[in-house]
């Protein structure tokens, strides 16, 4: 990986797949799906999903990042950022 956004998008990439068969398995039991939440602990890499910036060097993540942006526009997903201070997540690795 080349930048912390980067991994970060790859990281939250993996959630998303992960939660997809389970979103998928409850609206076919008749449990309709609010977006699920997914917080990157990245700003960046939130910016980057929630298509607020455009990195100059994308390819290595286009398909992840297109991925998850294809995701958010048909309401799967709500990506969003806490500081460090009020993300409990993030404790261990800083």
């Amino acid at each position: 990986m080349s930048s912390a956004a980067e991994a970060e998008i790859g990281a939250t990439y993996l959630d998303a797949c992960a939660a997809v068969p389970a979103r998928k398995t409850l609206e076919e039991l008749g449990h309709p799906q609010p977006r699920t939440p997914i917080q990157p602990d990245n700003s960046a890499a939130r910016s980057v999903i929630a298509n607020n910036i455009q990195p100059k060097r994308t390819k290595a993540m286009d398909m992840r990042f297109h991925w998850l942006r294809c995701r958010d526009a048909q309401a799967q997903f709500r990506y969003y950022w806490r500081p460090g201070t009020e993300n409990l997540g993030d404790y261990y690795t800083k």
